[in-house]
């Protein structure tokens, strides 16, 4: 017994390393974004903002693929690829870049449900990239995985929490990748602030 403690102790010392305290990016009103670093060095973000919005219109912007460089910071566009089932996209989306870095490109697979009783929101993401063809120009980022949380408030608001993680790939520096995401990261939050209540009709299958 004593020794299974001593493992289920050590076990948990470990896991307390390996997950670093988060760090503050930026906070600019209800706008916030934390960081870290994986034992890979891989950069991991947490961010949370609100916005006069439902979580439908979330919805409804994700497949507006067409409007994605209206919020999404640094896209050249995105295609949606297939929809296997209501609450299930499958994207590739394209990102700009300035010379000397490449341009980058991402196919993800994301999957929504929602808490009828709360009305909250989660969509996960993950990396499909795996499964497709490279594309000629762009590199291929590797190790997306992302969780959204749309939370309603009252008067019509919402809190969006993300989330996620991604490899840049190729031969980026890390230090330039990671300021490039987190800068994006926190524009694309702003914009949605702005985005989001152009879209207030209800979706399918939500409460």
């Amino acid at each position: 017994m004593r020794l299974l403690l001593t493992c289920l102790m050590l076990f948990s010392v470990a896991i307390a390393a390996e997950e670093k305290p988060w760090r503050l990016y930026k906070a600019v009103a209800e706008t916030r974004i934390e960081y870290r670093h994986n034992a890979d060095k891989l950069l991991q973000v947490k961010a949370q903002t609100e916005v006069k919005a439902t979580p439908g219109a979330f919805l409804h912007l994700l497949e507006d693929t067409a409007n994605i460089t209206n919020w999404a910071a640094n896209t050249e566009k995105a295609e949606l690829l297939g929809q296997p089932d209501a609450k299930t996209h499958l994207v590739h989306t394209y990102f700009s870049a300035i010379w000397p870095v490449s341009k980058r490109d991402m196919v993800t697979q994301s999957v929504w449900q929602q808490d009828a009783s709360s009305g909250v929101l989660t969509m996960v993401v993950s990396d499909m990239g795996q499964h497709f063809p490279a594309v000629k120009g762009y590199v291929r980022m590797q190790q997306v995985q992302a969780r959204w949380t749309l939370t309603p408030l009252p008067d019509g608001r919402m809190k969006i929490e993300y989330q996620g993680q991604a490899d840049a790939a190729g031969k980026l520096p890390h230090f330039i990748g990671d300021k490039v995401a987190l800068k994006s990261l926190f524009k694309t939050l702003l914009q949605l602030q702005q985005v989001l209540p152009v879209y207030p009709q209800s979706y399918p299958g939500l409460v």
